[in-house]
């Protein structure tokens, strides 16, 4: 991964409490530059900011000090689907995984990384931090990484997150159940979560309209022979627009909006996201 690393811009509309200085708007008052309130002079004694208009206009005649809202910091977070339905998708996530970090980092942010396979390994665990290094070594493993695995890790991620509100990148191509998708983002409600689906056009746009086909559950390792035709072909197209409006209706659910990304990343996509949602 040679080639210069592309960031996005993002924010959040209600990042949660958080202690320390960024620059996302807060939920605490200290030294920013956002109006909050006014407060008493007893409770922020803090002579400098009085406001002598808002202590003239108090009935009990008492001075008033304007308080102002204080941004903060926020957590990033990309949780990856390791099954082995995302191999082919796995090296363009690398490369998402180091836009997000640098992205996080260019913000002032803390960015980590959890890798859900079958089971929650070391390997793929990344505490959030602010540093590069030790994401673009992630990342190179992640490129690289080949797998036979299922995503049954993925509903118990949510105790490894932090307490406050972050933003979480949900990284998959969910050819899962509904059921297993609901137990998925239940426990996720209290983040900030971007559902990504990660899809291959191929899969289903570049079919023939005749001949015999081979197809592969990555993950069962069933697979069938099928004799493609025109009408055949319909159906498939079909049923990836209806699972496309199902999950979409699955995740509107849990008040999160999917991004629907095929064919690669750009950065661009994710900005135009953030700019028509407020999370």
């Amino acid at each position: 991964m040679s080639h210069a690393i592309t960031t996005f811009q993002y924010h959040l509309t209600h990042p949660g409490y958080s202690v320390f200085p960024g620059a996302h708007p807060g939920q605490m008052a200290g030294s920013g530059h956002l109006f909050k309130r006014h407060q008493l002079l007893l409770a922020s004694p803090d002579p400098r900011r009085i406001d002598l208009r808002a202590s003239l206009l108090d009935p009990f005649q008492q001075y008033r000090v304007r308080v102002f809202q204080q941004h903060s910091k926020l957590t990033v977070y990309v949780v990856a689907d390791m099954s082995a339905s995302m191999h082919g998708q796995l090296p363009a996530v690398s490369e998402f995984v180091l836009s997000a970090a640098q992205s996080a980092v260019q913000m002032g942010d803390s960015f980590g990384f959890i890798g859900g396979g079958r089971r929650l390994e070391h390997r793929w665990l990344l505490p959030a931090g602010n540093t590069l290094q030790p994401v673009r070594e992630l990342a190179d493993r992640l490129a690289r990484f080949r797998t036979e695995n299922s995503a049954e890790s993925l509903p118990k991620i949510a105790p490894l997150l932090p307490n406050k509100r972050c933003l979480v990148f949900l990284v998959s191509d969910y050819h899962f159940s509904l059921v297993q998708l609901q137990t998925i983002l239940q426990p996720l409600t209290s983040h900030a979560v971007v559902p990504m689906v990660w899809w291959n056009t191929a899969e289903y746009s570049s079919l023939p309209d005749w001949g015999l086909l081979r197809f592969k559950d990555a993950e069962s390792r069933h697979s069938k022979t099928l004799l493609m035709r025109p009408a055949l072909k319909q159906r498939i197209i079909h049923a990836y627009a209806n699972r496309r409006a199902q999950l979409r209706q699955g995740f509107r659910a849990f008040g999160m909006e999917p991004l629907f990304l095929t064919d690669g990343y750009r950065a661009e996509t994710v900005n135009n996201y953030f700019q028509r949602q407020a999370l």
